[in-house]
């Protein structure tokens, strides 16, 4: 079966919903998510991009659905961040080929991150950590995905233009998880997971 992992998770007195799947479907199998929910950039997408994409929404499509029958409506912001528009609960999607995933959360805003192992993260380190970390898990590579996943996710979930990483964003070694930071005054729990040769994080305002 493509679905890799399905979770409802409480953390604290946070819950939210989760699923990663592996594409092994066509485009058609996935496209089962309401009209509205198409937009017009999809006609632009180039085919695997567009797949990974409406992949990610199939996921998060059935995550509502095992949640209420809605109405779900979705939108995106100037940003390009899919939002539920009127709607209490909090969303976010990623994907890298071939794996997508999709997080819905109640009240609490949610940010999720998915990255194959094998990406040149020793070259980019210097742009996303900060001399502390690099120093920690520069000769890590797993380490240091994690650490990408972990900022990624914390960006989509603050949600804050302008936030950087080196210095907004502190993590702590990896001893626990999930695991506690703050970022500009705001909690923020991290949950990271490891699959085949991906990772990844899923971050949530406390």
């Amino acid at each position: 079966m493509p679905q890799i992992s399905s979770k409802s998770l409480l953390l604290s007195s946070t819950s939210f919903q989760w699923m990663i799947w592996e594409i092994t479907e066509d485009l058609s199998f996935f496209q089962t998510f309401p009209e509205n929910w198409t937009t017009n950039k999809d006609h632009q997408i180039v085919s695997q991009k567009k797949l990974e994409s409406s992949a990610a929404r199939f996921c998060l499509w059935t995550l509502c659905q095992q949640i209420s029958t809605g109405p779900w409506d979705l939108k995106k912001d100037d940003r390009n961040r899919p939002y539920f528009d009127q709607s209490d609960y909090h969303i976010s999607l990623s994907h890298s080929f071939p794996f997508v995933t999709a997080v819905i959360s109640h009240k609490k805003s949610v940010g999720i991150d998915l990255e194959r192992f094998g990406r040149n993260v020793e070259k980019i380190g210097p742009r996303f950590l900060s001399t502390e970390e690099l120093n920690r898990w520069q000769d890590s590579h797993s380490d240091l995905t994690k650490a990408w996943t972990c900022k990624e996710a914390i960006y989509k979930a603050m949600g804050v233009p302008g936030l950087v990483f080196q210095q907004d964003i502190q993590l702590p070694s990896f001893p626990d998880n999930p695991f506690k930071i703050y970022v500009r005054d705001k909690k923020i729990t991290i949950s990271t997971e490891v699959f085949q040769d991906f990772a990844c994080s899923i971050a949530i305002e406390d």
